[in-house]
């Protein structure tokens, strides 16, 4: 990554491995149930080591399902230009599709979210506000890749994942679409931020300097 440049990788990317992880966390401790139930011979211990091995077993199907329905777009890595957004100014996006002339994605959807707190140690994620961006879809020898443009408005809150935020806000690019009965999304969480003008700052700076020569006299 450079200072004009940021690869984001989509949050997708990750969900198969972690099934197949959490299903081989769950495998290892039934087996050996499985082992302690032979030796005992009790149909309790079986049923109940066999119910995590079918399970487990479940997980790693689903996680191995999960992977190659990910990786049919392949990594699709997303690049932001400049390395974060800025309220109120443009900002370009490429992303990168592992498939020749592809044409499934028309348009990428811009989303702020606002994570909340909820009863006890809870949270919930609450739409704020959403906007659709047209992409310029390019071939590229065996890929694609989709171009897009965007300039979040002035009146939006920037990303805020502060530890003792009540509120916590945070973007997110994404698209979604249908192929084979499947269907196939892909997600991006992306920084965005607000830079105070220098003229802003002078303003302020001037208003505040007035303020107190006026109490001073």
């Amino acid at each position: 990554m450079n200072v004009i440049n940021r690869v984001i990788r989509s949050q997708e990317s990750t969900d198969g491995i972690f099934i197949q992880i959490f299903g081989i966390v769950l495998l290892l401790p039934a087996i050996t149930l499985l082992c302690i139930s032979t030796d005992t011979n009790q149909p309790a211990t079986y049923l109940f080591s066999g119910f995590f091995i079918s399970f487990s077993i479940l997980l790693l199907t689903i996680g191995s399902y999960q992977k190659r329905k990910f990786y049919k777009l392949g990594n699709t890595p997303l690049t932001l230009t400049p390395s974060f957004c800025t309220i109120g100014e443009e900002f370009k996006g490429s992303i990168e599709i592992g498939k020749p002339n592809f044409n499934s994605v028309k348009e990428i959807t811009i989303t702020l979210w606002r994570r909340r707190k909820t009863v006890g140690d809870g949270s919930r994620n609450d739409k704020v506000w959403e906007s659709n961006t047209i992409t310029k879809i390019n071939h590229v020898d065996d890929t694609t890749i989709l171009e897009f443009s965007f300039t979040i408005p002035h009146d939006k809150k920037p990303t805020n994942k502060g530890f003792f935020s009540e509120n916590k806000y945070f973007w997110e690019a994404s698209f979604e679409f249908v192929e084979s009965m499947q269907n196939i999304k892909r997600t991006w969480e992306i920084p965005v931020k607000i830079i105070t003008s220098t003229s802003t700052m002078k303003a302020g700076i001037t208003r505040f300097l007035r303020y107190s020569l006026s109490h001073k006299q």
